[in-house]
């Protein structure tokens, strides 16, 4: 399945840092259960039922099963995830064994494909109806398996089993992603909860540049295209020769790293990613897509001049991710907007290659002063168990297992259930061989807040509970703040631990992201429902269609003048009726 690239962060930081462990930042502990056993339940998955309607009968979230019970799933994983330690595979590794053991569950894994192949896989398995016990999918599918009447009911269950730390985990984005999960009044599905500003937009730049040209951290739009001019005009790597551009740029447009969501922020034009866009209020009070509304036809025309006079590559349009981070890696890129995990992939290779490249990261200009850094809803992922499935409440036991061995709060919190058995000698994406993983929404931001409190008081009380107890946290942190002035690789920082540092330090990628949220600067998406008839029917298209005509306008192939034809285009194939049916909605609540 399709997920958010800074996941790929995990399995290279962690060699250096435990970063990205989820836990619950409120001191309760999770319910642990007792020792006894739990008889299968003859439930059929297919509960109407409401938990409001009657007390719930609260019971051991990790009751073992007894006799042992069966539960198939299906997965994906990246492709360095699919290196298994020695000795371990999908079926047999630290959650499989565990799942066993403690909770008496045999977990049987029909298919693993990389992720690529995910959602292509699974909508075979959707359209033949021939569906493992629990599954991950996004919310499209989701919103079919409702309509078809082909998952069940996790109402009744998720009250009756969850643990203490998994309703604090569950809630802690103020319950968004169990509304997003819940139909007609019903829970259908657990989400998987990931970090709450995670996506927030994050200008980087090559800092030893700006101080070679004796220029300024840009602030305004004008500032920053003049940048981008001085980067690809003025030698800012001093070669004596004119091989370098202002801004990277991918041929996705949109989404991730090397895109344009902060540069059309910078103007006040929300965008979001594919499959996942983002609605916002208008001026009028009615939700509005960014991508149709004038804010961004005046963003094209300046990224129409840009490219016009070289400050982007001349073949973004056909340059992938990896093509750019070539660009990146070999020095020819001085600015480009991304997510905070671009301190992992690719930044670490440029250090690597240029010492004194200095990448560092801002907050977005904009053209008044006024931040609006747009962020995507914490949850695009959801966990189901099909209809008829004679055990429903294991995926709830196995999302309570899950926190109770990967969370550093609990009390039987083991590292090696997130970075491997050989863990800390050698660090693997280990939480990632479990059918259901979530992450705690605010982990990453309390991280930070703890690195740099940790600065002031060289306590190491005050870390976050990820990093208290982990030597390999306070040798960064020393590290860091040791160098001159704390502030990074360029004053001190050891490159193999750059990465970490630039992350969480208090010049890192999170101190930009805490800054929008000290600030109120950050937009959160207004729509949080199901995908409308027409969205399901229609996105997809409609996606194509900007992506296409976007591009066309930025190479100057279509005059910005069409840009009212092109919105008339988008209205008449279906994004009318998508602002209709979302607005609808919106009025529903």
């Amino acid at each position: 399945m399709k997920n958010v690239n800074w996941k790929k962060a995990a399995g290279i930081i962690l060699a250096v840092i435990m970063l990205t462990i989820s836990a619950c930042s409120s001191d309760n502990k999770p319910n642990e259960g007792d020792s006894g056993t739990e008889s299968p339940s003859a439930s059929s998955g297919a509960d109407t039922t409401h938990a409001s309607e009657k007390p719930v009968e609260k019971a051991d979230p990790l009751g073992k099963f007894d006799p042992m019970i069966e539960v198939t799933t299906v997965k994906s994983l990246d492709d360095g995830s699919m290196n298994f330690p020695e000795g371990e595979s999908i079926d047999n590794n630290l959650w499989t064994q565990g799942f066993e053991k403690e909770l008496g569950i045999k977990l049987k894994v029909e298919w693993l494909v990389p992720d690529n192949q995910y959602d292509q896989k699974l909508n075979v398995m959707i359209a033949s109806d021939d569906l493992p016990d629990i599954m991950m999918v996004n919310a499209v599918q989701l919103k079919q398996l409702v309509d078809n009447d082909m998952v069940a009911d996790l109402t009744e269950v998720y009250a009756q089993y969850k643990s203490e730390l998994t309703d604090q985990i569950m809630t802690s984005d103020g319950g968004i992603g169990l509304k997003q999960a819940t139909f007609d009044g019903k829970l259908m599905a657990l989400p998987q909860m990931n970090g709450a500003a995670d996506s927030a937009p994050i200008l980087w730049i090559r800092k030893d540049w700006l101080d070679h040209l004796g220029l300024a951290v840009p602030t305004t739009m004008e500032e920053l295209i003049n940048v981008a001019k001085a980067f690809t005009e003025n030698d800012p790597d001093q070669n004596g020769q004119k091989d370098t551009y202002g801004l990277a740029l991918e041929k996705g447009l949109f989404g991730g790293e090397f895109v344009l969501n902060g540069f059309f922020n910078g103007y006040h034009a929300l965008t979001g990613s594919p499959g996942n866009l983002l609605w916002n209020k208008g001026s009028d009070g009615n939700l509005i897509m960014g991508y149709v509304q004038p804010e961004a036809k005046t963003a094209l025309g300046k990224l129409a001049g840009m490219y016009k006079a070289g400050y982007i590559e001349k073949d973004f349009a056909v340059k992938d991710v990896g093509k750019v981070g070539e660009s990146v890696v070999s020095e020819k890129i001085g600015m480009f907007y991304g997510l905070h995990w671009n301190v992992f992939t690719p930044l670490p290779s440029a250090v690597q290659k240029n010492p004194a490249a200095d990448w560092r990261p801002y907050p977005i200009p904009t053209v008044d002063g006024t931040i609006t850094a747009e962020n995507l809803l914490g949850v695009s992922n959801f966990f189901v168990v099909k209809k008829g499935a004679v055990n429903p409440e294991a995926a709830v036991k196995i999302l309570n297992y899950f926190l109770l061995k990967q969370n550093p709060l609990s009390p039987e919190f083991d590292a090696r259930f997130h970075n491997g058995p050989q863990y800390p000698d050698a660090s693997h994406s280990e939480y990632k061989y479990s059918p259901i993983f979530v992450f705690h929404p605010q982990q990453n931001i309390l991280i930070h807040r703890g690195f740099v409190e940790y600065g002031k008081a060289r306590d190491t009380n005050v870390l976050s509970a990820w990093n208290q107890g982990n030597q390999a946290d306070i040798d960064l942190l020393e590290n860091g703040y040791n160098g001159t002035d704390g502030e990074g690789k360029a004053a001190g920082v050891k490159t193999e631990v750059w990465a970490g540092w630039m992350w969480s330090g208090p010049i890192g990628a999170y101190s930009v992201v805490n800054s929008y949220l000290e600030n109120k600067q950050i937009v959160e998406p207004v729509f949080y429902g199901a995908p409308t008839p027409t969205m399901t029917a229609k996105q997809s298209t409609l996606e194509k269609l900007i992506l296409e005509n976007y591009t066309k306008f930025i190479m100057g192939v279509r005059p910005i003048e069409e840009f009212d034809k092109f919105v008339q285009d988008w209205d008449s194939l279906g994004g009318a009726d998508i602002t209709k049916e979302v607005n609808d909605w919106a009025m529903s609540k």
